[in-house]
């Protein structure tokens, strides 16, 4: 037997592995514990990561430890999990018990897992601000509500937007008049639509123009925005 483990009931002996691995599994801020019920004034017998609690062997039973062997309301139990509990320092802990028990049922120990999840306390929070975006690339008519999207092609970016800016119009081709349709050119080449090769052929043959109306309409919409300039 490992001389490191020579105090521990050998009953309890076939749960040491189980406490270190768990403790090597959630890390620092998970305590992993054994008591003994034999000994409540010095029942804890192997711990990994005490800081938590700031408890090592030797530690007494808790409280609640007591409460469980006490009460006959635990005499079937087998464990008690994701129950809170609370350091000194007032760190909030997520705890599971683990009733350990010999072959006449009788409690021999618990098992005890205490998670510090103090440090995750906020991260809801913080991961809900981290998210939050506000738009703050300004439109004419204010902010723009447009997600940013990442197209697989310029066709797809060119019908996203196309669809985009028919829809702020509000009204279908067919029934567009000619300074609905200038409007519509104009919002497509405030997006930068144009810039895609071919996009005033496209754009003349959904709302049922020339591609030398779109150029005019392009024309018309220059000489506004300098009249408006000056």
């Amino acid at each position: 037997m490992d001389s490191e483990f020579s105090d521990i009931n050998p009953e309890l002996l076939p749960y040491v592995p189980f406490v270190k691995a768990i403790a090597a599994m959630f890390g620092e801020n998970c305590e992993v514990l054994l008591h003994d019920v034999s000994k409540l004034e010095h029942s804890i017998v192997m711990i990994e990561n005490g800081h938590v609690t700031g408890r090592k062997v030797g530690s007494p039973m808790t409280d609640l430890g007591l409460y469980f062997l006490q009460s006959d309301q635990f005499k079937n139990t087998t464990f008690l999990a994701n129950y809170q509990s609370e350091t000194k320092s007032g760190d909030k802990l997520k705890s599971t018990s683990i009733f350990l028990r010999n072959e006449k049922k009788e409690i021999i120990g618990f098992l005890c897992i205490n998670y510090d999840f103090s440090h995750l306390a906020n991260l809801g929070q913080k991961i809900a601000d981290f998210c939050r975006v506000n738009s703050n690339i300004q439109e004419e008519n204010g902010n723009r509500n447009e997600d940013e999207v990442f197209p697989d092609s310029l066709d797809e970016l060119f019908n996203r937007v196309f669809d985009q800016m028919l829809k702020k119009i509000g009204i279908p081709v067919e029934k567009m008049k000619k300074a609905d349709k200038i409007n519509l050119v104009r919002m497509l080449n405030k997006r930068g639509i144009f810039l895609i090769t071919g996009a005033i052929d496209e754009v003349a043959r959904r709302i049922n123009v020339t591609r030398y109306t779109i150029y005019n309409y392009l024309a018309e919409i220059k000489s506004w925005n300098s009249k408006e300039v000056m």
